[in-house]
């Protein structure tokens, strides 16, 4: 009879599995006939032919740089802070090799980190993904951030907008209400001994290790790190849209595009495809054609990949051989404890 149970969960675990391999395929196939059912494939593809894809790529390249660059500089504090001293030459490589597994999906890239991380500082993983869950929701608060800021100072245009934009109104006081909720909890659960250690020894331990560490401070600290990457990206895409000649003014960028970078890491498509090209023509539509719009969002989409990539490749052999020589201490760890034991006192 337990054995007949176990097979059946284990034959439900594998569908569930299955479906979520396939759920990103699925959800990015029917955004895009959605989308393609809309507006003609054609029309799409000759707006594409106008794409300047060298000057896409001479704006972007400098912004994905920037980028790597402040990505590495606030893990090496999150870590440091957090977990372990690393040196920030130490941490660019492993952010770098990372980004190939980010391109595919936001969180396969950011459990990369932390499985790198953890066998390099030989922690245990749990903790060091607490770390990259700490910077990740600094990363949404870091979106919120802007666009808060773009909620006070744009006016609609439109009755549509005006609604839009009374919702997001209402939607960021929830969300600021719920970080400074969060941060109130940790903070009563550090001054109390007995709920600090029924959290530590709970199941949620390990991954709220840095959120009940963490002081109102150090997520002021993240804040301030990653404030600037958005600000590139404001003004990359600012220029490159300039170069397609899409006109959008600025503090309607700074209002919307923290939504399109959050639509894109949703995890229901593939490559960030579908989500933040949907998120493009929700957003931006009224300020050029629909074929514009999209055909801008996908050749800015495959430029920042591009450039990511090209990050990316050179610190390949470098982490490949690293991960080789950290495995390998890994495995010889337990057996030269063993002989260790072995040995006569």
């Amino acid at each position: 009879m337990q054995d007949g149970q176990a097979s059946t969960a284990g034959v439900a675990h594998r569908s569930i599995q299955r479906w979520r391999k396939v759920l990103p395929y699925f959800g990015t196939l029917v955004i895009f006939a959605l989308i393609f059912w809309r507006i003609p494939v054609r029309n799409v593809t000759g707006a594409l032919e106008d794409a300047p894809a060298l000057k896409f790529f001479s704006v972007f390249l400098p912004y994905s740089v920037a980028y790597w660059i402040i990505d590495s500089a606030c893990l090496t504090w999150v870590v440091g802070r957090f977990n372990q001293a690393l040196r920030f030459r130490e941490i660019l490589p492993i952010r770098a090799s990372t980004y190939l597994l980010s391109i595919i999906n936001t969180n396969l890239g950011q459990g990369g980190v932390a499985w790198y991380l953890s066998r390099k500082l030989r922690a245990p993983f749990l903790e060091i993904l607490s770390s990259i869950l700490f910077i990740a929701l600094m990363e949404v608060y870091q979106l919120f951030l802007f666009s808060t800021a773009g909620v006070v100072l744009y006016r609609a245009p439109s009755a549509r907008q005006a609604e839009l934009v009374h919702v997001l109104r209402i939607a960021y006081v929830v969300a600021w209400g719920a970080l400074a909720t969060v941060v109130m909890l940790f903070a009563r659960a550090r001054r109390s001994d007995a709920v600090r250690v029924w959290i530590s020894g709970s199941r949620v331990g390990p991954i709220s290790r840095t959120f009940l560490a963490a002081r109102p401070l150090d997520y002021a600290i993240v804040l301030a790190i990653k404030a600037p990457s958005f600000g590139l990206a404001l003004l990359a895409q600012h220029f490159a849209l300039g170069l397609y000649g899409i006109r959008i003014p600025l503090v309607k960028l700074i209002l919307f595009l923290p939504l399109v970078f959050l639509a894109a890491a949703l995890p229901i498509g593939v490559a960030h495809l579908g989500t933040s090209q949907a998120a493009w023509l929700l957003f931006f539509a009224g300020n050029a054609p629909d074929a514009k719009i999209l055909a801008y969002s996908l050749a800015a989409h495959f430029t920042f990949m591009l450039c990511n990539g090209l990050i990316a490749l050179p610190f390949l052999p470098h982490a490949s051989r690293e991960l080789t020589t950290l495995e390998t201490a890994v495995r010889e760890q337990p057996a030269r404890l063993g002989s260790s034991a072995g040995k006569p006192a």
